[in-house]
């Protein structure tokens, strides 16, 4: 069985809005092919390519063109959305509801209504939202909420993030700029203790966390040596009991790394019961295959394989597979 954990949609609204010449600034422009985020366009990667699950994100990267008051209206469109896909896709897809965490309380009771009213799934977030990241205090009341209702939080990269202004060229925005936002917001997560004060919290961070497994000894060293190393900077106030590799591996990361060494440095920080297989596909179709490959192909035992490709997705979607 395959769960792909990552692959994405917009409304109908929104993909047929989303043309034009992209401007950096309010998200990807798709111009005459037209937005590949489309219902049916996942439904054909989805079948064409084997796989049993599905779980429906938006990665609604056109919330960073509105204005603040046209966030929550676009984001409750979704919901809505997302709610009717899973009915009439049941046992196929699963919606997660898309949320700005530090958005107030506004939001906090749409991600109520979205997994208590509506039945959605989980809740997915991007790394930073107009320069405000979900370490912020702002962010505490998402937090607890999402701890009470016991549902998986993605997290994935804006569309552009800080730095954007030496990333317009050579698609560094995507290729760079993204997991790097990711990285960072997974690293201020696990200093600013949000998993500490919140550790029932179940994180799913998409593209193998950006790059967290290649710096987290770096956390750790900032962590142990303390005053020793006050040139680089202070560390205060200390809001973690441990290591910040310890908190790491709580978390889940998936394997939409490209290659083989980063998915196998995914598995050895997090286990291969913290790994969950995803695609990132659509929007870019091609990659589905290549990335079932990219797991197919590795050295690990074949329970391992099973725990990554569905087993490890279905406890935290709580699907009866799981037992």
């Amino acid at each position: 069985m395959i769960i792909d954990w990552h692959s994405h949609i917009y409304t109908p609204e929104e993909a047929a809005d989303d043309l034009g010449t992209h401007d950096g600034k309010s998200g990807p422009k798709w111009g005459e092919r037209g937005c590949p985020m489309v219902l049916e366009n996942f439904l054909d990667a989805h079948y064409r390519n084997g796989i049993d699950i599905s779980v429906v994100t938006n990665a609604a990267h056109y919330l960073r063109g509105k204005a603040a008051h046209e966030e929550l209206p676009a984001v409750q469109k979704w919901t809505d959305y997302a709610a009717e896909v899973q009915g009439k896709h049941k046992g196929v897809l699963y919606s997660f509801a898309t949320i700005l965490p530090c958005g107030g309380p506004a939001f906090i009771k749409e991600a109520e209504r979205a997994i208590r009213e509506l039945g959605l799934k989980g809740i997915f977030i991007n790394s930073s939202h107009k320069g405000h990241y979900p370490d912020d205090d702002e962010a505490r009341p998402f937090w607890e909420l999402v701890q009470d209702l016991d549902v998986p939080v993605m997290i994935h990269p804006p569309h552009i993030g800080f730095g954007e202004e030496r990333m317009r060229d050579y698609r560094l925005a995507s290729s760079i700029g993204r997991p790097f936002d990711l990285c960072l917001a997974l690293g201020r997560l696990i200093v600013r203790g949000v998993l500490e004060d919140f550790p029932r919290v179940k994180i799913v961070a998409s593209h193998g966390g950006g790059g967290i497994c290649e710096t987290i000894s770096r956390m750790d060293y900032a962590y142990e040596l303390q005053d020793e190393a006050f040139f680089l900077g202070s560390y205060a106030p200390m809001r973690i009991k441990h290591p910040p590799s310890h908190y790491l591996k709580k978390m889940y990361l998936d394997t939409v790394t490209y290659n083989p060494p980063a998915v196998r440095m995914v598995l050895d920080w997090v286990g291969p019961d913290h790994v969950i297989y995803g695609s990132d596909a659509p929007p870019l179709t091609s990659l589905k295959p290549r990335a079932i490959k990219l797991i197919r192909d590795l050295d690990i035992p074949e329970a391992q394989r099973e725990a990554i490709f569905s087993g490890n997705a279905a406890r935290l979607l709580k699907l009866p597979i799981a037992a």
